[in-house]
């Protein structure tokens, strides 16, 4: 009888051995992910910088595009507007 208390004592001995060993690994994945994930959350934060910083020197262009884009409908208008009117002048004056 305590023969077999003593084997039982053993094995739990030897499961709880096994779970401390795989807490053990555990925890080393999880310190290696930990340090992966501050590496990554800093090349996000130094990427959202620089998107940041591009967009801050693209928006000159975009408002200069927008310029050129209105000046150019306005142009293409009043171009329009005066062969309608000179179109219109011509045919009165033939009367």
């Amino acid at each position: 009888m305590e023969s077999e208390q003593f084997q039982i004592l053993i094995g739990i001995d030897n499961k709880v051995h096994e779970v401390k060993e795989k807490l053990h690994s555990i925890e080393l994945v999880q310190t290696r992910m930990e340090g992966d994930l501050k590496y990554h959350i800093k090349r996000t934060d130094l990427l959202e910088e620089q998107v940041n910083e591009v967009s801050d020197q693209v928006k000159p262009v975009e408002t200069f595009k927008s310029f050129l884009t209105f000046t150019a409908k306005m142009v293409a208008f009043f171009t329009s507007l005066a062969i309608a009117v000179g179109t219109v002048l011509k045919i009165m004056s033939k009367d």
